[in-house]
This record gives structure tokens, C-alpha cells and sequence, in this order.
């Protein structure tokens, strides 16, 4: 048995010695350059063999990087693909050749949620969207035009019409930070490039819009104000008034 036991110590020995310890670099943001980088006080060069795509293709190979005393460097800027990338490579390590190898991380943002974020991102996911369809009821049910008698006549103004204004206001509001909160989460979870782009296209098209339904809505809230004032006047002189400005 200690036979045994001996063995595998020294079989785990060995391995950690001919297996080299993959580490990560970090996580960096698409389309920007990352340096590539190692530090040996005991090598007079270091080479970069092979940098894999996250498809596992080779993105470039037998690379020299610079050396600035201890530190050796190579700025790599192909980073459109969004995943792990995995960088090869060697150098004489007290005069040995000596492999090493480490990975980088590349997302949209240059970031990844955490366990916590990513949990405090779908409580706001879902509370936006229900938010939302709280403000969307009323402003699809609440009525917009002032009620009308059978003789054609208006006797009350109707304020309900600004209240769905409102709503429909609120409603865009928290619709588009439900698409901001799926946004981030889409660029930093999901990997299929196209889908993130997808969501992050109508994140992008709603802001623009943003700005001219507020304009929208004002402008058209400052009419109706306007109008309202004309008829409750036209009201509290005749006891009723008429949408097209004549008295009966």
C-alpha cells in the first residue's frame, strides 16, 4: 500500500513538472488590442508559438515579442471574436526551453458578471418588464377624448387623456431600461454573436426614438391643454360646449 501510494505522489510530481499551468490574462473588450505579455529575469527571449481563436483556429503563429529587459511583449489587436483565446508559447528559462501557456477572455464590454451581478440584473430584468406592463394597461384601456353627450355636446372635461399620455410615457421609460438591463446581459452571457447583436441593434434604435416620443407626447399633451382650456371656458359660459365650436 505505501508502495502505491508513493507512486501516485510521484506520478502527480511529474506530471505538474511536464504540464505547464494554464493562467488568464483577463477579460478585454472586443476590437481593442491586448497586450500579450511575459516576464522572465532568466531568459533572453520568449516567443509566442500559437494564439487560438475561442473556434480553436489559429489566429497567428511563431510570433517574437519585444523585449524591454524582464518584460516581453506582443500587442494583439484581432480580438472580433467574442470567447476565450488561448496564447502558446516558450522561452529559455535559465537557459532550458521552457513552454508556458495562458488564456484571455473577450467580450463586448470587456467585463463578465459576477454570480451576484448577473442575479441583481434579472430582479431588475424582471421588475422593468412588470413595471412596464403596469404602465402599458392604462395607457392601451384609459380613455383619450372627453366624453361626449348624445346631442354632441361636451359638459366635463376628461383628464383621463393625460393620465394615458403618462402612461404611455412611463411605459417607454421602463421598456427601454428592460432592453438596457437584456442588453448588458445578452453581451456579458450570451456567446452567439448574432443574437447579442440583435438585442443590442433595437437597444440602440429605441434610444434614438426616445427623444422624439418624448417630444411627441409633450407637444401633444401642450395641445390638448390648450383645447381643454377653450372648452371649459366655453363650459362655465354656456353650460356646455361642442368640439367643433358651435352652441345649441
Amino acid at each position: 500500500m505505501k508502495k502505491i501510494i508513493l507512486t501516485l505522489f510521484i506520478g502527480i510530481f511529474l506530471i505538474s513538472l511536464v504540464s505547464p499551468v494554464q493562467q488568464s490574462l483577463g477579460t478585454f473588450k472586443s476590437g481593442e488590442c491586448v497586450n500579450l505579455i511575459q516576464i522572465c529575469d532568466n531568459c533572453s527571449y520568449n516567443n509566442i508559438s500559437t494564439i487560438l481563436y475561442p473556434n480553436s483556429t489559429v489566429a497567428l503563429s511563431n510570433l517574437t515579442m519585444s523585449k524591454d529587459d524582464t518584460y516581453y511583449n506582443y500587442s494583439f489587436c484581432s480580438t472580433s471574436t467574442i470567447g476565450e483565446y488561448i496564447v502558446n508559447g516558450f522561452g529559455d528559462l535559465d537557459g532550458v526551453k521552457t513552454t508556458w501557456s495562458y488564456d484571455f477572455e473577450v467580450t463586448p464590454t470587456g467585463f463578465i458578471l459576477e454570480t451576484s451581478e448577473s442575479m441583481l440584473y434579472i430582479i431588475i430584468l424582471i421588475a422593468t418588464f412588470i413595471l412596464f406592463l403596469a404602465f402599458l394597461y392604462p395607457a392601451i384601456k384609459l380613455p383619450y377624448s372627453n366624453k361626449i353627450n348624445p346631442d354632441g355636446s361636451i359638459t366635463r372635461i376628461s383628464k383621463a387623456k393625460y393620465l394615458k399620455l403618462l402612461s404611455i410615457w412611463f411605459a417607454y421609460g421602463f421598456f427601454m431600461w428592460f432592453l438596457q438591463t437584456l442588453n448588458g446581459i445578452s453581451t456579458s452571457f450570451i456567446k452567439l454573436t448574432y443574437l447579442s447583436n440583435f438585442i443590442t441593434s433595437i437597444f440602440t434604435y429605441s434610444q434614438l426614438f426616445s427623444v422624439g416620443i418624448t417630444f411627441l407626447i409633450l407637444t401633444i399633451a401642450f395641445i390638448e391643454v390648450w383645447k381643454d382650456i377653450i372648452l371649459s371656458k366655453t363650459i362655465k359660459r354656456y353650460g356646455k360646449a361642442f368640439i367643433d365650436g358651435r352652441l345649441q
